[in-house]
C-alpha cells in the first residue's frame, strides 16, 4: 500500500507531485521490486511530470520502472523525455508497443518522436503502423528539419462554406479522427483551399441554421509547409495567432500549427541563442562527467589561460601597487 503522504491527486502543482519525498518513495518502490506500489504512485501522474520523474531516475531505476509499468506507460510520455532519455527508453519497448504509442498521439508528436531515430529504427517501427497512419508520417518526415512541414499537426477540422453550424456541430459530434485540442474550424473549398476560419466558440454560440461561410473570418494567416519554424514562430507573434492554418505549394490544406508548438520552438531556440552565447554546445542530462568535461574544456582552457595572463600583468606592477594602494581599484579591469 503506497504511503498517503505520498500518493499523487489530480489537484496536486507539479512541485508537489515531484517532491523529494514524492521521488523518494518512487525509487523505494522500485529498489524493492514492489511494481504495484510503484504503479500506484506513478500512473496517475500527468505525461510532463512522469517524463520529469523519468529524467531524475538513475538507468538501472528507469529501467525497472518501465518495465513495472509494460503498456500502461502513457504514450505522450514519450514527446515530452529529453532526447537522451527518450532513446534510452525507446530502448527499452518493443516496437510494436512503439508503434502502437504513435497511433495515440497527435501527428506532430509522433513525428516528433520519429524524426530523433535513425532511418533502420524509423523503418522497423513504419512497417508495424496502418498503411494509412504510416504514408502520412512518412510524408511529414520528408519535409526540411525545423520545418513547418515538421512542426505541424494534421488532425484539424475542415468544412465546406455551404455547410450550416448544425451540420458542423453534428460533424464534430460524429467523427472520430478529431484533434484532442483545437481553436478554429476551417472553411475550405472544393480544392481543400483555407477560404477563412470560424473560432470554435463562434461556433457554439450561433444558431444551427446560420451557414459557417456567414460566420468566417477572411482574414487569416497561411504559414507555407516548408517555412522555417523560426519564421513560424515570428508570424505568431507579430499576428498574435493561437492556430494558423499550413498549406502546400499548390496552397491545399495540410495541417495546422498550434500556439503550443510555438512554446516549445521558443523554448528550444532560447536555449540554442543562450548555448551560442556562451560557446558552449547541446549536453544532454545524461552526459557523463567526462563527455561535458570534453565539451567544455576548450572555453575554461581560454578563461584560465586569459586569467593567468592577467595575473602576470599585476605582478609585473606589483611594486607600483604597493607605493599607491589606490591603483587596487583598477585590478577588477585586468
Amino acid at each position: 500500500m503506497a504511503d498517503p503522504a505520498f500518493t499523487n491527486t489530480p489537484e496536486e502543482t507539479a512541485e508537489e507531485a515531484l517532491s523529494p519525498g514524492f521521488v523518494r518513495s518512487v525509487v523505494d518502490a522500485v529498489d524493492r521490486a514492489d511494481a504495484a506500489q510503484a504503479r500506484e504512485l506513478v500512473l496517475p501522474l500527468r505525461p510532463a511530470d512522469l517524463a520529469e520523474l523519468f529524467e531524475l531516475l538513475r538507468n538501472d531505476e528507469r529501467e525497472d520502472l518501465v518495465r513495472m509499468l509494460g503498456t500502461d506507460l502513457n504514450p505522450e510520455v514519450l514527446s515530452e523525455l529529453d532526447e537522451s532519455v527518450r532513446d534510452h527508453v525507446i530502448e527499452l519497448l518493443d516496437p510494436k508497443d512503439i508503434a502502437a504509442a504513435l497511433t495515440e498521439m497527435d501527428s506532430d508528436d509522433a513525428v516528433y518522436l520519429l524524426e530523433d531515430m535513425d532511418e533502420a529504427e524509423q523503418r522497423l517501427i513504419l512497417e508495424q503502423l496502418p498503411a494509412t497512419e504510416r504514408a502520412a508520417l512518412e510524408q511529414s518526415l520528408d519535409y526540411p528539419e525545423y520545418s513547418a512541414g515538421r512542426l505541424m499537426q494534421r488532425e484539424l477540422v475542415a468544412v465546406p462554406p455551404f455547410w450550416d453550424v448544425g451540420q458542423t456541430i453534428d460533424y464534430m459530434r460524429e467523427a472520430d479522427e478529431l484533434p484532442d485540442e483545437f481553436y478554429e474550424i476551417f472553411v475550405v473549398d472544393a480544392a481543400y483551399k483555407p477560404m477563412g476560419t470560424v473560432p470554435l466558440s463562434r461556433v457554439m454560440r450561433t444558431k444551427r441554421p446560420i451557414k459557417v461561410s456567414e460566420i468566417m473570418e477572411t482574414e487569416q494567416t497561411l504559414i507555407p509547409v516548408t517555412m522555417d519554424q523560426e519564421d513560424v514562430a515570428l508570424q505568431f507573434s507579430k499576428y498574435d495567432l493561437i492556430s494558423a492554418a499550413v498549406v502546400d505549394e499548390a496552397g491545399r490544406l495540410v495541417g495546422v500549427i498550434t500556439v503550443d508548438d510555438i512554446v516549445e520552438v521558443i523554448s528550444e531556440e532560447a536555449a540554442e541563442d543562450i548555448r551560442l552565447l556562451a560557446g558552449v554546445g547541446e549536453e544532454a542530462i545524461s552526459d557523463s562527467v567526462f563527455q561535458t568535461t570534453r565539451s567544455r574544456f576548450p572555453w575554461l582552457f581560454v578563461n584560465l589561460f586569459t586569467a593567468v595572463i592577467a595575473a602576470s600583468v599585476i605582478a609585473l606592477f606589483d611594486a607600483a601597487i604597493e607605493q599607491m594602494v589606490a591603483l587596487a581599484v583598477l585590478m577588477p579591469i585586468v
